[in-house]
């Protein structure tokens, strides 16, 4: 999936989010979500936009990407960003680690079908790999920024 692909990830994701057609005004949760790291945490929001760009090229060529785009863009938001902009997207907040612990979504996540609960639990072994991947590895300071 390359969508014309450039070196500014936040404008890729932003390109990447109006082409899709989601359920549930997920493409307006995901830009309000875009929207608020750009104006609260600008290298949380690149480190985002890598991890969907990174998740959503997918373990194959014969996956969906919008659930790996939208868990990898949401990857990075405290438990209290995920509860405040995924209210109404379950599967994409159960993916994310600040919630992992939460109770009422794994109860929710329990009840899904064994394709559902597979696919949830490749999301949330990538997610943690990349995001334990990205603390034991930040990008150095000297690197060219966007």
């Amino acid at each position: 999936m390359n969508h014309h692909d450039t070196s500014n990830p936040p404008a890729w994701a932003r390109r990447v989010n109006r082409t899709w057609l989601v359920r549930g005004g997920l493409d307006a949760t995901a830009d309000a979500w875009l929207s608020h790291l750009e104006q609260t945490d600008p290298a949380r929001l690149l480190a985002s936009c890598e991890i969907a760009r990174s998740l959503s090229r997918g373990p194959d060529h014969t996956h969906d990407p919008k659930p790996w785009f939208y868990a990898g863009l949401f990857s990075l938001a405290s438990a209290a960003e995920a509860r405040q902009h995924l209210t109404t997207h379950r599967f994409t907040a159960a993916a994310i680690p600040a919630l992992a612990q939460d109770t009422a979504l794994n109860q929710w996540a329990a009840t899904l079908s064994p394709a559902s609960r597979d696919l949830l639990d490749r999301l949330r072994k990538s997610i943690l790999s990349l995001t334990q991947e990205r603390s034991e590895h930040p990008p150095s300071s000297d690197s060219p920024s966007s």
